[in-house]
């Protein structure tokens, strides 16, 4: 019988993935971690992942290093592809019943996929399905309607052809065992029909005679010349059974073809078909199991309940982030191996012990290269491009409050690594993220949207640069429009809009919702749905604390939250929830 080839698993694969909304650094440190981790840990494949679509600017960085973007995950939720898929057992529509009642008890299986000569999914027969057909045939029914293909029969009954003048492939009619008396049992034959018997020569002749299609001579019984030669004559096929009379006719009914009797009801899903929907086929069928099958309908594997018994999980590391808001979906139900960020501990928890590195610092990219250099691992200048794109990204050149000397450090000893200037370079990747051409407010509005739980407010918060602030000014009243709308559909309390431009200072605020809270939190006044803020603000470590204390988050003081100079550890402890699209 055919053997199906199993469905390679991915339990070794760990998938490296930064946030929802990615970012430069989100991105870069993905694909640079996992180079760093294919190097030092042979045990996994590890594959840089994404949970949504690039940026500009990070599109820009991955051409000019010659990257591929990394595989986009819109969720976590376990697969069929994240299971260790067995060669499945199979057999061909063309075994007997037999065949296929041997495989099941030699092989302990109660269920058997069958599949056609290029491995397409034909049905599926379970034991049950055995028993049924056996026990609605019993008594020998009619074949006309499941004809017995004879080279199966011969197969089955390990039987020997001594005649079959007419090459009969198939045997139709009504099947007799010829346990009577001759006169009656000749009275009940006609023509076609298919008689089991000994070596009852005569009853031998009287049936060929009666235009009988097949013999079947039982116990290896000696079949005379004359009954060889009448039955040549008149075009009777004769099969020699080595078993006794109750015997062959039991098992004559075992060679009936799988074709003919297997289900076409299959439960069947794609290598893509999460667990939860898998576990729930597996229930409702009466097979109690699931035949996994690819685009062309071939077979790959077979999940039972047995395979369900233990967890199924994606394997996971996390980068830039550690909040379940910012996370891709279905981080719950994945394996969660390491987490590697530099924002403040956040709402993750795991079922076991895990390594979690988080540092106050600017970048994700700092702590990745970090490990570089304490393993002695030669950066590539691509890996290196890589790397100091996501820094200067998140620093804004080194620019911003979260920036620390080692961001600097690790900053200048990648550019070297690219003989390249950190202030030439910076603006090259500065003016690739903040074009705004073309882009409706929409997408403007959501170019670098998070998500924040503050105390019992929902907050959202967007921000852009821009250098043409009167190219912003000009879609300023639709994308006042999109933020109102935006808060209605995620029921925010506040959502806000930072435009920064990198040539000069302070930031300009958009506002939807409570305005009090930024009120409060910058001592300043919003008109028309906007305010302008004399210091240029980070997100992470200026926006988002100074407003907290206000949304119900008592981190701070209100004089702290105000001043907007948090020591590292402060910021470390501040940060707060991040991003849902």
């Amino acid at each position: 019988m055919p053997q199906e080839e199993a469905g390679a698993g991915n339990q070794k694969q760990v998938f490296i993935i930064g946030h929802k909304n990615p970012d430069c650094d989100s991105v870069c440190s993905a694909i640079a971690y996992a180079y760093f981790k294919n190097i030092v840990d042979k045990g996994y494949l590890y594959i840089p992942a994404r949970a949504g679509e690039l940026n500009s600017e990070t599109q820009f960085v991955l051409e000019k290093f010659d990257f591929e973007p990394p595989i986009e995950i819109e969720n976590l939720a376990p697969t069929a592809s994240d299971m260790e898929l067995k060669k499945p057992i199979v057999a061909s529509p063309y075994d007997s019943l037999k065949d296929v009642a041997s495989l099941m008890k030699e092989s302990n299986i109660h269920t058997v996929p069958i599949v056609d000569s290029t491995r397409k999914l034909s049905g599926i027969i379970g034991l049950k399905d055995i028993a049924e057909h056996y026990i609605d045939t019993m008594g020998f029914s009619d074949l006309s309607t499941t004809p017995i293909d004879l080279n199966i029969l011969v197969d089955t009954l390990d039987a020997k052809v001594i005649t079959n003048p007419k090459n009969i492939e198939k045997l139709t009619g009504k099947i007799f065992i010829a346990a009577m008396q001759k006169a009656r049992i000749l009275n009940r034959i006609r023509a076609g029909d298919v008689v089991i018997l000994g070596d009852r020569t005569d009853v031998q002749i009287g049936l060929i005679n009666t235009g009988c299609s097949a013999l079947i001579i039982t116990g290896n019984s000696t079949v005379s010349q004359e009954v060889i030669s009448l039955a040549t004559e008149k075009g009777t096929a004769i099969v020699s059974s080595p078993h006794h009379t109750f015997a062959t006719a039991k098992l004559f009914d075992l060679s009936t073809p799988l074709h003919s009797i297997m289900s076409k009801d299959v439960p069947a899903a794609g290598l893509h078909t999460r667990i939860s929907e898998i576990k729930r086929k597996v229930v409702e069928s009466k097979y109690r199991c699931v035949l996994l099958v690819d685009g062309n309908n071939r077979l790959i594997g077979i999940v039972t309940r047995t395979d369900l018994l233990q967890p199924i999980r994606k394997k996971v590391i996390l980068v830039d982030h550690n909040e379940i808001s910012q996370a891709v979906d279905g981080i719950q139900e994945a394996e969660i191996l390491e987490i590697i960020d530099h924002h403040r501990v956040g709402d993750i928890s795991t079922l076991m012990p895990i390594h979690v590195h988080n540092e106050p610092i600017g970048s994700t990219c700092t702590i990745i290269a970090g490990f570089m250099r304490l393993h002695r691992i030669d950066i590539p200048p691509e890996i290196a491009g890589l790397l100091l794109s996501g820094i200067l990204s998140d620093t804004l050149i080194l620019t911003l409050s979260t920036t620390t000397e080692r961001d600097k450090e690790i900053a200048h000893k990648l550019a070297d690594i690219l003989d390249v200037e950190i202030e030439e370079y910076g603006k090259e990747l500065l003016t690739a993220s903040i074009g705004i051409k073309g882009k409706s407010a929409r997408d403007i509005l959501l170019h670098d949207f998070k998500e924040y739980l503050l105390g019992t407010k929902k907050v959202g918060v967007g921000q852009i640069m821009v250098l043409d602030e009167e190219e912003i000014r000009a879609k300023e009243e639709d994308i006042k429009s999109e933020m109102e709308q935006l808060r209605k559909e995620k029921q925010y309390d506040l959502v806000a809009f930072l435009i920064t431009n990198p040539l000069r200072k302070g930031e300009e605020i958009l506002v939807k919702g409570d305005k009090r809270i930024i009120e409060k939190a910058f001592a300043v006044k919003i008109q028309d749905d906007k305010c302008a803020i004399p210091e240029t603000l980070s997100r992470k470590k200026d926006f988002i604390p100074a407003i907290g204390y206000f949304c119900g988050t008592v981190e701070f003081s209100s004089e702290t939250a105000k001043s907007l100079h948090f020591t590292a550890e402060h910021t470390e402890n501040a940060e707060t929830q991040e991003n849902r699209k």
